[in-house]
């Protein structure tokens, strides 16, 4: 975005304060109509949002979008605002199927050498690193809680990985077991865990 040199709005600033002070009805009369100026940006927003909302539908009925866009669409309005609804597994295999479109999307790219194909990876690439950051923080604090409390039951990881972190005897295993999965350092590990044991 253009930088606009501060001489240019001092001179605007002033200009309009001698312009407020001249016509004052003026601007009185423009501020009582800003509330319905927005009102009706809002609504004109509001239905060029419908409209493209209605052109989606009616392509996704003809069978016009392709499965990618339609999943894409998915993401975007169902999983990535209600990620904290999620197990570890289902995670998992959203990013599985993440991983694949971009896969085939930079298998097309190859093949038929579509440069306009980038942004659709990009924009996947985004959705699976959200994906991806939301599992690793989520598992790193639920072992935490599970280090913490002996009786806590995590609806996010299955119980057999429960068990596992428990069973593990010393708190170096716990550490070990932490890292295998996790991308933390090694000393925030050790302060995380030790301050519960």
């Amino acid at each position: 975005m253009p930088k606009i040199p501060l001489t240019i709005l001092k001179e605007l600033g002033t200009k309009g304060i001698d312009y407020a002070k001249k016509n004052p009805e003026t601007v009185k009369t423009a501020l009582a109509a800003a509330p319905l100026m927005l009102k009706g940006l809002k609504e004109l927003n509001d239905k060029k949002h419908e409209w493209h909302l209605n052109k989606m539908k009616k392509k996704t009925e003809l069978g016009k979008v392709e499965y990618r866009d339609i999943r894409y669409m998915r993401y975007q309005d169902h999983i990535l605002p209600n990620l904290d609804a999620y197990t570890y597994m289902k995670l998992d295999e959203c990013i599985s199927e993440v991983e694949s479109f971009i896969i085939r999307l930079s298998d097309e790219m190859t093949v038929i050498k579509r440069p306009k194909l980038m942004p659709r990876i990009a924009k996947w690439q985004k959705v699976k690193a959200q994906l991806e950051s939301h599992r690793d923080v989520r598992f790193y604090t639920e072992l935490m809680r599970i280090n913490e409390d002996a009786t806590y039951e995590s609806d996010f990881l299955s119980k057999n990985v429960q068990e596992h972190f428990r069973e593990l005897p010393t708190l170096d295993g716990r550490k070990e077991f932490v890292l295998q999965f996790t991308n933390k350092d090694e000393e925030k590990v050790a302060m995380d865990f030790l301050k519960y044991n």
